[in-house]
C-alpha cells in the first residue's frame, strides 16, 4: 500500500513519517498565490504565502519524499486566452520547474498540455474533482497526457465499475505507464449536485491572476463562497444516511481494494492534528478500524467564523467501528450501479444501529444554515 497525503503544510509530521518509516510516497502541496488556483474543497482557512510554499516543499524533499504541485484548478479564472495571464503561468511553471517539482496535480484538461509543454518530463497526476467516474472519461484524459488519476469517491463501493480500470491500465501498459489511485476519506455526498460548482468557486477564490485578483474580494455577501457546503451540510444533517451513502474506504475493508490490483491511495488530512493523522495512518497500514469512523471520515466545512467544527462533529451520527466493519461486510460491492431507494434503504438500516449525536446541537446548526441560505439565495440588494 502507498498513501499519497494531501493536507495542511504539516513540517513536523513530514519528518515523523520518514524517522517511521511509514508507507507515505508524495505529499500533494498546493501552491499559494498562482494564477491558476486551485479547485481542493479541502485547503486551509489560512492561505500560506509563496514562501512558505517553498520551504515546505525543501523539507518534504529533505524527507525523501516526493511533493505533487497542486494547482488543480477546474478555470484559470476564466482568463486562458490573456497575454498576461499565459506569460504569469509560464513563469509560474518555471519556478515550479526550478524548486524541483516533477510531479503536479491538475483537473482542467487544457492545463495538462499546459504543462506537458513547458515541463515535458513531469507526472501529471489528474484531481479527483475532474470527476472521473466512467472508464471512457478517464481514457481520454489519460490519452491527451495524464499519468495519474484520482478517481471520483462516487464509484469507490463498485467493483465491477473499479475492476474495469484496472484492465484500462493493463491495456495501456503497452504504451506508456498510468496508474489509478482511489480517495480514502472523503465524506462528500454521494452524487452531490454541487461537486462542480463547490471546486470552480474553490477556483475563483484561490486565483492570484495578473489580469483580475482577489476575486474572493469582490463578493457583496460576506462568505457568499460557502454555499455548496451550507446545502451539503443540511442534507448531511438532515439525512444521516448521506454520511454511510459517501464513497469512503474503511481500513477494515482496504484489502477488498488491494486484491483489486489498486496500490496507491490518497488520505485527506486537512484539519487533523499531527497526532490523530499518525493514528488514522496506523489504522489503514494495519488494516484494522480501531477509532470511531468520524474521526477519520473527512468532510469539508464552510470557511467562515460562524461555523464551529466542534459543534458540528458533535452533532453528527457516531461511527462506532463495529457498525462500520458490519456495513462494509454486507454492502452489495459488486453491484454496478445500485438504484437511488436501494442505497437509501440499505444505508437508512444501518442508520438505525448508529447512535445519534446532540439533537439539540444539531437544530441549531441547521436554523444556521437555513438562514445562511436564504441571505444568500436573496442575492444582494442595491445600496
Amino acid at each position: 500500500m502507498k498513501l499519497i497525503i494531501d493536507g495542511d503544510y504539516n513540517k513536523s509530521l513530514v519528518e515523523l513519517i520518514r524517522k517511521q518509516n511509514l508507507p507515505i510516497s508524495h505529499v500533494i502541496v498546493h501552491v499559494p498565490q498562482n494564477p491558476i488556483g486551485n479547485g481542493s474543497i479541502f485547503l486551509s482557512k489560512e492561505i500560506p504565502s509563496f514562501e512558505e510554499f517553498e520551504e515546505y516543499t525543501r523539507v518534504i524533499q529533505n524527507n525523501d519524499i516526493i511533493p505533487i504541485a497542486g494547482i488543480d484548478s477546474t478555470c484559470q479564472g476564466n482568463f486562458e486566452a490573456n497575454i498576461q495571464q499565459f506569460k504569469a503561468t509560464t513563469a509560474l511553471f518555471e519556478t515550479l520547474g526550478e524548486l524541483g517539482y516533477k510531479n503536479i496535480l491538475v483537473s482542467s484538461p487544457n492545463n495538462i498540455g499546459f504543462v506537458k509543454e513547458n515541463l515535458p518530463s513531469t507526472k501529471i497526476y489528474v484531481s479527483y474533482s475532474q470527476y472521473v467516474t466512467s472508464l471512457n472519461r478517464g481514457k481520454i484524459l489519460f490519452e491527451i497526457g495524464a499519468d495519474n488519476i484520482v478517481l471520483h469517491p462516487d464509484i469507490v463501493r463498485y467493483f465491477k465499475v473499479l475492476e474495469n480500470f484496472i484492465k484500462l491500465k493493463k491495456n495501456l501498459k503497452k504504451t506508456k505507464e498510468i496508474n489509478c489511485i482511489l480517495p480514502l476519506n472523503i465524506g462528500c455526498n454521494w452524487g452531490c449536485i454541487h461537486w462542480y460548482q463547490h471546486h470552480n468557486l474553490q477556483s475563483h477564490r484561490t486565483i492570484n491572476s495578473p489580469v483580475f485578483s482577489n476575486q474572493e474580494d469582490l463578493s457583496d455577501i460576506e462568505n457568499e463562497f460557502d454555499y455548496p457546503l451550507l446545502y451539503c451540510w443540511k442534507n448531511r444533517l438532515e439525512k444521516p444516511e448521506n454520511i454511510l451513502k459517501s464513497g469512503w474506504i474503511s481500513p477494515s475493508n482496504i484489502e477488498l481494494y488491494e486484491n483489486l490490483g489498486y496500490e496507491t491511495y490518497v488520505l485527506y488530512t486537512s484539519g487533523f492534528s499531527t497526532e490523530k493523522i499518525l493514528e488514522i495512518i496506523n489504522n489503514y497500514e494495519k488494516k484494522q478500524l480501531t477509532i470511531n469512523f468520524n474521526e477519520i471520515l473527512n468532510i469539508p466545512e464552510p470557511y467562515g467564523s460562524y461555523w464551529s467544527s466542534n459543534e458540528v462533529r458533535n452533532s453528527m451520527i457516531k461511527l462506532k467501528p463495529e457498525i462500520i466493519s458490519d456495513f462494509c461486510k454486507d454492502f452489495p460491492y459488486q453491484t454496478h450501479y445500485p438504484l437511488e431507494n436501494e442505497m437509501n434503504s440499505y444505508c437508512a438500516e444501518y442508520v438505525k444501529k448508529l447512535q445519534n449525536g446532540n439533537i439539540q446541537e444539531k437544530n441549531k446548526i441547521l436554523d444556521l444554515i437555513n438562514d445562511k441560505m436564504k441571505i444568500m439565495e436573496k442575492g444582494v440588494k442595491e445600496r
